[in-house]
């Protein structure tokens, strides 16, 4: 068997029917040797492949006997890869049809040209809220500051990042402390270490926005990444502006927790320490993306998705 030239990493828990819409649209892509896997975090039952995509080698299936959590299933995934060149699509989300090879045609020229593994891409999204059912399209900046990293994830990395396996070696692999705020910490890492973020400014993924979670993960994650970060014991201590900008954005993460328990005294309160911290006119620390009007057909291969009417506005 030739080696992969890209490995597609979907990592899952208890989605069937939306796990089978990501894999749909990951398998319609035309991206020559490519494989795809993945990785079941113990779901109940176990995610089953359907059964017109059994026959297809190069989808393949790993299974955690015992959940883990999204850290531990990406890290999986990593290890478990064929390919330098990864992809990343969450279980809840898919892909729109043709964006996968022209992506990955474009990162595998600039890394011909740079050879630098700590650049990674990723892509515009279309954001679709689960409660307002709304339709944002959101095309990210680029950026190579370590205080846009330390400002959160607005570049979707769960489902349009590509990078090359040797990132992993440099930043080290996803923390399995932590079951929130992963991904800011692997880019906080990576854009400590010298990393940069590339785009792709077309629309290549429907994310799931998802605001209620366990209001136990995010006070754990966020305890966890401030020992890593804002004490001197940490390796990765900042200080100055970084340290201001990372306080600032773990206060948005709380205060939209006790948003979604209707707790408004610890909305406000969070809210105002975080624009002590950086004052600013706009929730967001920045302005990191632009917005544009959805795309006529959202429809993945083979899945059910959304369409929208032609003359949809874009959110804002």
């Amino acid at each position: 068997m030739p080696k992969p030239r890209l490995t597609i990493v979907i990592p899952i828990r208890n989605r069937q029917v939306l796990g089978e819409r990501a894999l749909r649209s990951a398998a319609a892509e035309a991206v020559p040797q490519s494989e795809i896997i993945i990785v079941d975090d113990a779901s109940e039952p176990p995610f089953q492949i359907p059964a017109d995509l059994r026959t297809n080698e190069s989808i393949k299936l790993v299974r955690h006997p015992d959940n883990r959590g999204a850290s531990s299933a990406r890290n999986t995934g990593v290890a478990s890869a064929g390919a330098d060149w990864i992809a990343f699509l969450d279980s809840d989300d898919y892909w729109l049809p043709a964006t996968l090879a022209p992506r990955l045609e474009i990162a595998e020229a600039g890394f011909a040209i740079d050879r630098n593994p700590l650049v990674v891409h990723a892509a515009g999204f279309i954001l679709e809220s689960s409660i307002t059912k709304r339709l944002e399209t959101r095309i990210p900046r680029e950026s190579a500051d370590p205080l846009d990293f330390a400002s959160g994830c607005w570049f979707a990395p769960g489902s349009t990042l590509l990078v090359r396996r040797e990132a992993f070696d440099s930043v080290g692999p996803y923390d399995v402390g932590l079951r929130r705020l992963e991904d800011l910490d692997w880019f906080l890492r990576l854009a400590l270490g010298g990393g940069a973020l590339k785009v792709w400014e077309k629309p290549a993924a429907v994310i799931g926005f998802e605001s209620h979670f366990a209001e136990v993960l995010l006070t754990r994650a966020v305890a966890h990444l401030s020992r890593k970060y804002l004490t001197e014991q940490g390796r990765d201590h900042l200080s100055g502006k970084l340290a201001r900008r990372f306080r600032a954005y773990m206060d948005i993460e709380r205060a939209a927790c006790c948003s979604n328990q209707k707790r408004w005294f610890g909305v406000l309160f969070y809210l105002g320490r975080s624009f002590f911290e950086v004052p600013r006119t706009t929730l967001h620390l920045e302005a990191f993306w632009r917005f544009e009007a959805p795309p006529i057909d959202m429809e993945p291969a083979g899945g059910v998705g959304v369409r929208v009417e032609r003359d949809s506005p874009a959110s804002s």
